[in-house]
């Protein structure tokens, strides 16, 4: 329930401050007084969107301040949204500033926060509904979700959003992969060639820097070979060798092992000297036997690195990096092969998750239709309180080609406000008048559903007057029993049911236009307004005797 609302320098407003009640609050002024500045306000304090044009002339901004009642389900939405909760008195204070130079700021119980999250919270406090507003009842768009919503669809529908949102993810994955098949062949062939190319040149790790080892052997062959026949002379074959000499000094220590035992083991470990250089000395003859300048594989090795460096430089930069490559190449490659069965997989997905948004949809559309006849039902009953006793109303449901977010249907709302017209659209044919009756039908036909506190109505008794205007009146006590209800009105029949009769008025204060609201708490005073209501600022006799009458009836027939 909104509690208190508190504007500044907003409009024609300089400082204003309203207290409100739950049943119903009545709104009165003359034209122009500024009585739907206030539900601009409180819609700018809901999150709506913020004009500069709105900050009082000479002022460098201006804030509104909401105070509403906490119930359980808004302090669950505090919770969740990283709010403070409700202070001691269980209610929350909205604040939104907006500046001259067009920012604007909101506050919700001193905490700062953002307008998508202040949306998140009070989509569920208040319904504004003006005579230029009937956006819902206007927009067939909207038709579906107040079908839904009066028949207490939800549950159902939520359930069928569930199995869409599968169905639509498989459905877009599908589509996906349908569409990439081209870019996928050619993705194919590109890997396939650049995998065949480097299995043709089959490089393997660290075979560039042993090619570069043998090169620079066989460059140097001549050399080597030289120092190595050399080396083995001068080990073995030679004149005057290693090995003659060592065998030479054998003997004589061979002498000496014969005569002085301890010094056998000097003998053998010349003994072991001298069989390792005969065995070094047999290696370096095969050394110099081997080597060999071969110029044509030396060609063949500059040939094997120069492929090799091209093709590493085509994939990274190293023999490293373009195995890795291959990997990955391997890899996506073997991804892409698979792509028949994966989309063979997918298209299962799709089909079963199609079958269960239809056997839902199916469920979901009767309880449609069964909730179109009750509100059909339900609707032209309180439309022939309202006046319209000879009234149709129809919802027609529209095949959709594919499932949809919301449904296989789609549904609008048909009309007709005279007996032998035909039906037509609502949102085209309706006036003024007629959609503030159809609206407030909706209204008392759905308020036992409806999860909104607050019903806020500007104006909407546009068009009607005399007998209707009374029926209006009492439909709007009637709602006020089950929500908070604030109506501004012009008419006298409806002000009459006010629990709470409020009265703007535009007067003039250091030279400057102002509005201000005050609470008619005396019954004359309640009286003269209404009378004022009647026939204007002569407050005849007659218009008072009128007005008295008015409001005992009105609060007899409450």
């Amino acid at each position: 329930m909104l509690r208190r609302l508190r504007i500044s320098h907003f409009a024609i407003i300089d400082a204003l401050e309203v207290a409100f009640d739950a049943g119903l609050s009545v709104l009165t002024g003359e034209t122009g007084a500024g009585k739907s500045i206030l539900v601009d306000a409180l819609h700018l304090a809901l999150g709506g969107r913020a004009q500069s044009e709105v900050v009082r002339t000479g002022c460098e901004e201006a804030s509104v301040e909401a105070i509403f009642d906490a119930d359980a389900a808004v302090r669950e939405r505090l919770s969740a949204l990283g709010l403070p909760d409700a202070d001691e008195a269980g209610e929350i204070l909205i604040r939104r500033v907006v500046h001259r130079a067009g920012r604007s700021r909101v506050w919700v119980n001193g905490a700062l926060c953002t307008l998508g999250v202040l949306g998140e919270l009070t989509r569920r406090l208040c319904d504004i509904a003006s005579q230029h507003e009937h956006v819902s009842l206007m927009d067939p768009q909207g038709h579906l979700d107040l079908l839904d919503h009066q028949g207490r669809l939800l549950e159902l529908r939520e359930g069928y959003a569930e199995a869409f949102a599968v169905y639509a993810a498989a459905a877009a994955e599908q589509r996906r992969l349908v569409t990439d098949e081209s870019e996928r062949s050619q993705r194919a062939d590109y890997l396939a060639f650049q995998l065949q190319e480097i299995a043709d040149l089959d490089p393997r790790a660290g075979e560039e820097e042993a090619l570069a080892a043998e090169r620079r052997v066989l460059a140097s062959a001549a050399k080597l070979q030289a120092l190595a026949s050399s080396a083995e002379e001068q080990l073995y074959s030679g004149e005057r060798s290693a090995v003659d000499g060592l065998s030479a000094a054998l003997e004589g220590v061979g002498e000496m092992a014969a005569l002085d035992a301890s010094l056998a083991p000097l003998q053998a470990a010349l003994l072991s000297a001298r069989a390792e250089i005969e065995e070094a000395a047999r290696e370096l003859g095969h050394v110099a036997r081997k080597l060999r300048e071969d110029p044509a594989r030396l060609e063949e090795i500059d040939d094997r690195v120069a492929a090799l460096r091209k093709l590493a430089r085509k994939h990274g930069g190293s023999i490293e990096t373009l195995l890795a490559r291959h990997a990955a190449m391997q890899q996506e490659l073997g991804g892409l092969s698979g792509h028949a069965q994966r989309l063979a997989d997918l298209e299962a997905r799709v089909a079963a998750a199609l079958a269960l948004v239809q056997q839902r949809a199916q469920k979901l559309g009767a309880a449609r239709r069964d909730a179109a006849a009750r509100l059909q039902t339900s609707l032209l009953a309180q439309l022939g309180k309202l006046g319209m006793q000879k009234s149709c109303f129809e919802v027609r449901f529209t095949p959709l080609p594919e499932p949809s977010a919301r449904g296989l249907e789609g549904a609008e709302f048909f009309f007709s406000a005279n007996p032998g017209e035909e039906v037509r659209p609502l949102a085209k044919i309706a006036s003024g008048g007629e959609l503030s009756r159809v609206m407030l039908g909706f209204k008392r036909v759905g308020a036992a559903a409806d999860p909104v506190d607050v019903y806020i109505f500007d104006e909407v008794d546009s068009g009607i007057g005399g007998p209707t205007a009374q029926v209006v009146g009492r439909m709007l006590k009637e709602v006020s029993h089950e929500r908070q209800v604030i109506c501004i009105t012009h008419l006298p029949q409806i002000a009459a049911f006010a629990d709470r009769h409020l009265v703007v008025r535009k007067g003039q204060k250091d030279g400057r236009t102002s509005s201000e609201v005050s609470v008619l708490e005396e019954s004359e005073a309640r009286t003269r307004e209404v009378a004022r209501m009647l026939s204007g600022e002569d407050l005849t006799p007659t218009a008072l005797k009128h007005a008295r009458e008015l409001i005992k009836r009105s609060g007899a027939a409450a």
